[in-house]
């Protein structure tokens, strides 16, 4: 296995003649063809596999191992299925060799397909797009998905190679294809692109610590180019993403030809949620919603909601046979008829979306430049995001109305907010900017149960937005949990409560503060528990 390294994408618009860019199409085209068979393949060798006597068996093995582990408490037991389990796995893993169910059993399936094509694509781009189909099917063949889905004619977007030695590369500031040579578009005023160029030019040394905790030392360089098709305001457009090895060049101010941002020092804790932030620091705290820096995200939310449903209205009109007497889907195998109009909705819609996460982006990344200011050593709880997005397997009946729980959780405001881009945006400049990025275990560290006064942990219910300490002082949940992340031990295990005791007083100041310049600017902190004048408290709720 290849060891990691450091990486950062220039993201740059190709320009070349109108043949040119025909023939990314037609190779795009070809890429999907692969794509799709390969996934087909891969469905037939999984019937086989299943059809066989050695298949079942092991499955009725494997129920029956999971009956005993729930059923037994006997630790001797435990370990004796536990064991079996292992050998199970074994067993499976040599059946699905047996049947090519592999990543790299399908790379010398497709030659036959890419000669079919003349080889007009690269087989180590091939083999990607093979690999592309083998992590989509891998998903099925596991139990995380329930069926793949085939790529339509034209809806492929993207293909990229393994080096950047062969097929499309990157050479003299140029990407080159066969003989085929693009320019690319780069601004004049483009510093950040220009300085990202010179680094790969030059190929600069830089150092980095690899998972050992070892300095190692490499050089800027291409690793590989994948080649992307855009729609942009109904116009499509290709660009050239150069997968580099390095840190990404630091933005400088144009005057001073210093760093924008550059690193603080001290401590940060940041308590991060579906739809807000909280972030402590030595110098000040910060509560805030994410995604809402740009007034225009806002306006492109609401934009998307009259899309969807004018598109909704359309789908019911040209389709009057697939709804019952209530409106609702029939079940069963349907045929569906699109206006001119609903097609045309869509693909609005699809440029609503585009817009929508770009400007999610540059608030993110507004917000991220402007922390990196206050610390060096980042701690942020370990949140698994997309289970959060998942419905409620459990059906509940509620206590208060003797009725069905919904099943819903937070999936449309993750979408809307997306956290986990955030921490990610965030970990990669810290980390480009020397600092400390550190993801503590949300179970073992207990931010939002601990109280450091009393040297207790107390489960809070999800409503409850605010910490009481014994003397009757209250802080906001979220901004506590920060405070106690900011004041975690050196393994971010747990907080330090001496220094928590040393601090608090000051956070406090801090805190109060806060809550006063939101209740005073009158700002929507959504699950924040604040009760703003002239506010019903569903408005201050996601």
């Amino acid at each position: 296995m290849k060891a990691k390294t450091p990486s950062f994408i220039i993201d740059v618009e190709l320009k070349g003649t109108n043949r040119d860019l025909l023939m990314i199409d037609a190779e795009l085209e070809i890429n999907r063809v692969i794509y799709n068979t390969s996934l087909g393949e891969y469905l037939k060798r999984e019937k086989q596999m299943k059809r066989t006597k050695r298949y079942k068996k092991f499955v009725r093995i494997s129920r029956a191992i999971k009956s005993q582990l729930a059923k037994n408490s006997n630790k001797e037991k435990m370990e004796y299925y536990r064991d079996e389990r292992k050998n199970l796995s074994e067993e499976f893993k040599k059946l699905r060799e047996e049947f090519g169910l592999t990543e790299y059993s399908m790379h010398e399936y497709i030659k036959e397909v890419r000669n079919h094509f003349h080889g007009k694509v690269n087989s180590i781009i091939a083999q990607k797009t093979a690999t592309r189909a083998w992590h989509t099917f891998k998903k099925k063949l596991f139990g995380q998905a329930k069926k793949v889905i085939f790529v339509k004619r034209g809806e492929i977007d993207s293909f990229e190679g393994k080096n950047n030695d062969t097929g499309w590369r990157f050479k003299d500031g140029k990407v080159i294809s066969n003989d085929t040579v693009f320019a690319l578009k780069v601004k004049e005023m483009d510093m950040y692109l220009k300085e990202a160029f010179h680094l790969l030019n030059s190929q600069q040394i830089f150092q980095y610590k690899n998972k050992e905790e070892e300095t190692v030392t490499d050089f800027y360089r291409v690793k590989y180019v994948r080649i992307l098709k855009r729609v942009i305001r109904g116009i499509v457009r290709y660009y050239a993403q150069l997968v580099c090895t390095g840190y990404p060049p630091v933005k400088r101010d144009r005057k001073t030809g210093q760093g924008k941002y550059p690193l603080g020092k001290g401590p940060i804790g940041i308590d991060i949620g579906t739809s807000s932030i909280a972030v402590s620091s030595t110098t000040k705290v910060l509560l805030k919603n994410l995604a809402e820096n740009i007034k225009k995200v806002e306006h492109v939310q609401r934009d998307i909601r009259l899309y969807n449903r004018k598109l909704d209205r359309s789908k019911r009109a040209t389709n009057p046979q697939n709804f019952d007497e209530a409106g609702r889907i029939k079940k069963g195998k349907k045929q569906w008829e699109f206006s001119k109009n609903y097609k045309k909705l869509k693909s609005q819609l699809k440029e609503l979306y585009r817009k929508l996460a770009l400007y999610r982006k540059f608030s993110h990344q507004y917000e991220v430049n402007r922390m990196v200011m206050l610390g060096d050593t980042f701690y942020v709880e370990e949140m698994n995001f997309k289970a959060l997005q998942k419905r409620a397997k459990k059906t509940e009946v509620s206590e208060k109305t003797g009725k069905y729980k919904k099943k819903k959780r937070f999936g449309k405001t993750i979408a809307r907010r997306s956290p986990a881009a955030f921490v990610s945006i965030l970990s990669k400049k810290v980390t480009a900017l020397g600092g400390t990025f550190i993801k503590v275990k949300t179970s073992s560290f207990k931010a939002s149960q601990y109280d450091h006064k009393a040297d207790k942990c107390k489960k809070k219910e999800l409503l409850e937005r605010w910490h009481r300490f014994d003397d009757d002082t209250k802080v906001q949940r979220d901004l506590y949990s920060a405070f106690l992340l900011m004041n975690s031990d050196l393994l971010g295990i747990k907080s330090d409560r001496v220094s928590c005791l040393n601090k608090f007083e000051q956070f406090y100041k801090f805190h109060e503060e806060e809550i006063e310049k939101i209740e005073n600017k009158q700002e929507v902190i959504l699950n924040s528990g604040i009760k703003l004048k002239g506010k019903r408290p569903e408005e201050c709720a996601a």
